[in-house]
């Protein structure tokens, strides 16, 4: 099995949140932090859809099951590879795979560096998505938004 798990995240610039009020047509100052709220979520999510970096983290994924080579979400630069009791594993990064030097337990932390470009083509997708979670939409309909990354 395979874990992805978020250390640390950028959080999503006041323009995005304005961006995001303009979108969803909400002019109501005290609505802020709840389009904040379904802005974040509409980030990680996308990142996660399009397996692309749109903000800067660090992240951390956990596997048990990789037969030496673990890839990474998003890129990213590899920080540390341990093993369960926390000891350093030996490792080799080419591109987004982790060659580990054992077919055991690892956790691999890594840093991902927002792609600019990246974050210009995606951010209609966010800001749809995010909407749309203030909207109360669910399911298929959020679905549907993510297939568009």
């Amino acid at each position: 099995m395979v874990r992805l798990e978020v250390i640390e995240i950028e959080q999503p610039s006041e323009h995005a949140l304005e961006s995001l009020m303009a979108y969803a047509s909400v002019s109501d100052e005290g609505q802020k932090d709840i389009l904040k709220e379904c802005l974040v979520r509409a980030f990680d999510m996308v990142q996660r859809a399009s397996d692309t970096a749109i903000l800067s983290g660090k992240w951390r994924i956990s596997a048990d099951d990789h037969s030496g080579i673990v890839r990474l979400y998003m890129g990213g630069k590899v920080e540390t590879v341990t093993d369960c009791n926390g000891l350093p594993v030996m490792f080799n990064q080419r591109g987004r795979n982790v060659y580990v030097g054992t077919d055991e337990y690892v956790e691999v932390t890594f840093t991902t560096t927002a792609n600019a470009i990246e974050y210009a083509r995606l951010l209609p997708v966010v800001l749809r998505y995010a909407t749309a979670l203030y909207d109360g939409k669910e399911g298929r309909e959020l679905n549907a938004i993510l297939r568009e990354c």
